[in-house]
């Protein structure tokens, strides 16, 4: 999921929606639920992260080993690509693509072809960390991070792209559903990011509430 801020989609959201027989990428607005436009894609696709690069999307498959590029006007496929591997996260930081899938490595990807460029391993309190699954970049006047929520588990962590070290968590247990608490499949997997107040865009897999939060 991510914020868009600007051009003619500013204020609204772009999500990458996973099943196979249901995985789309749409984009729709926070504050009335309205879809502007959507893409369903094949039925054998299981659709993962997405992110904006310009005035393009780069979206993930899970087992698929395919990335697919798409105009954000239409979101009409313009490109796709190969990789080796499962897809899970993908945010922009600064003129790379950091890709999560599943390990506690994130790989640094170019934007315009999608090779792989360079890999760092996560860890906290020296600790690798498996199970990185959405991400969200965030650029900072005290430095870069790259946000990521951690598969199955309600932890969000704060990553130093440079080092791969933990330097935040957060515990958003209290934003789960109370009817989904315990269901480990419905679980938190979506982070946005606004830069005008700051302020992020939570919420998991087929839960029914967005919210928007303070992260401190």
């Amino acid at each position: 999921m991510e914020f868009i801020d600007d051009g003619p989609d500013a204020g609204l959201l772009l999500e990458s929606g996973g099943q196979r027989g249901e995985s789309l990428l749409r984009v729709w607005n926070p504050d009335t639920g309205e879809v502007v436009r959507t893409h369903a894609l094949d039925d054998d696709l299981f659709a993962e992260g997405a992110t904006l690069v310009g005035g393009d999307v780069w979206q993930l498959t899970w087992h698929a080993e395919t990335a697919f590029r798409y105009d954000l006007d239409t979101l009409t496929p313009i490109d796709e690509v190969s990789y080796q591997g499962e897809g899970w996260g993908l945010c922009q930081l600064g003129t790379d693509l950091v890709m999560s899938d599943g390990s506690s490595t994130l790989t640094f990807r170019n934007p315009d072809t999608f090779e792989a460029m360079a890999v760092v391993q996560v860890t906290r309190d020296g600790v690798p960390v498996q199970n990185l699954n959405e991400l969200e970049c965030v650029p900072g006047a005290d430095g870069d991070l790259v946000w990521a929520n951690v598969y199955q588990t309600t932890d969000l962590l704060a990553i130093d792209p440079g080092s791969g070290q933990v330097v935040h968590t957060v515990d958003a247990s209290s934003l789960v559903p109370d009817d989904l608490v315990g269901n480990s499949d419905l679980v938190l997997n979506g982070i946005a990011y606004q830069p005008d107040t700051d302020r992020f865009w939570l919420t998991g897999k087929r839960w029914p509430v967005l919210y928007e939060v303070e992260l401190r």
